[in-house]
């Protein structure tokens, strides 16, 4: 099980690296510096606004994700990276952008248009969250740092699940298994049944890191996700057969359960994992 939110704008926008702009993609005249009048932060970002947002005053924070349409170009016009050639969109979770498009997306709302100069040095992710079902990307070696040119809307805010004020340790008195997952029930399900090693499971669920960190979640995407329990960490696997269709539980799954204290994997999350999980139905 591994579920991921690095999109395009959060890991490395190598999508279009290397391509030259084409008609769709025409670099703007403006490309290689802004204007005089561009809005510009302590840290070096500097953003025009395009379009204003015709929608409420809500912008994006936290943990939350949005969807969003967006193409970066090279400080030289050449085309670096895209969501799509016929305005499609791609979700991005704040904690998994790219520092400067997470500045120019906190300050944004829903409809809004801006056009976002990004230094180097705030042009690639520090780390990598995971936040969606699948994963778009994946990174091999650290990408090359260069200037970046964006041209960014904020379709939609997607608003992340409420961090839990219990992420350290779970409350006394919860109930445990004897390997050491913790469970809390937030709310009973109405099925008597529990799902099995091999059942099929239809899951909502939330993953913190123990220091507070969203690293996946179905809630920003939406609808909830399809597993076979035997694919899944080997604490869901034994944390899911106390559970019945229709309950909400918190597990507090320790690292040997999860994916370790130092996983030779670096897109996945090290040391003990909190889980918010509803389990919708198996078969």
């Amino acid at each position: 099980m591994r579920s991921a939110g690095g999109i395009a704008l959060s890991i490395g926008l190598g999508l279009g690296l290397g391509m030259e702009a084409t008609g769709w993609a025409t670099a703007p005249l403006d490309v290689a510096a802004p204007p005089a009048d561009a809005i510009r932060t302590v840290s070096g970002v500097a953003m025009t606004v395009l379009q204003p947002g015709p929608g409420a005053d809500d912008r994006p924070s936290g943990d939350d994700c949005v969807i969003v349409k967006f193409t970066a170009w090279k400080r030289d016009g050449s085309l670096f990276s895209t969501s799509g050639i016929h305005g499609d969109t791609t979700t991005q979770c704040l904690t998994a952008a790219i520092p400067g498009i997470a500045e120019a997306l906190r300050a944004m709302t829903p409809g809004e248009k801006r056009r976002v100069w990004v230094p180097a040095e705030l042009a690639f992710p520090a780390h990598v969250a995971h936040h969606g079902p699948k994963m778009m990307m994946h990174v091999d070696r650290p990408p090359p740092k260069v200037d970046l040119t964006f041209d960014l809307e904020l379709v939609r805010i997607l608003k992340a699940a409420e961090r839990p004020p219990d992420l350290k340790s779970p409350p006394p008195g919860v109930f445990r298994t004897p390997s050491g997952i913790a469970i809390l029930v937030l709310r009973a399900g109405p099925g008597t049944k529990h799902p099995s090693p091999g059942s099929r499971v239809t899951l909502n669920y939330t993953g913190w890191t123990a220091d507070g960190q969203l690293f996946e979640s179905t809630v920003t995407s939406g609808h909830p996700a399809v597993f076979f329990m035997g694919t899944t960490l080997a604490g869901w696997r034994e944390g899911l057969q106390y559970m019945v269709a229709g309950e909400k539980a918190r597990l507090w799954i320790p690292a040997a359960l999860a994916y370790g204290d130092r996983p030779p994997d670096k897109m996945v999350p090290a040391g003990d994992l909190v889980y918010d999980i509803e389990l919708v139905g198996f078969q």
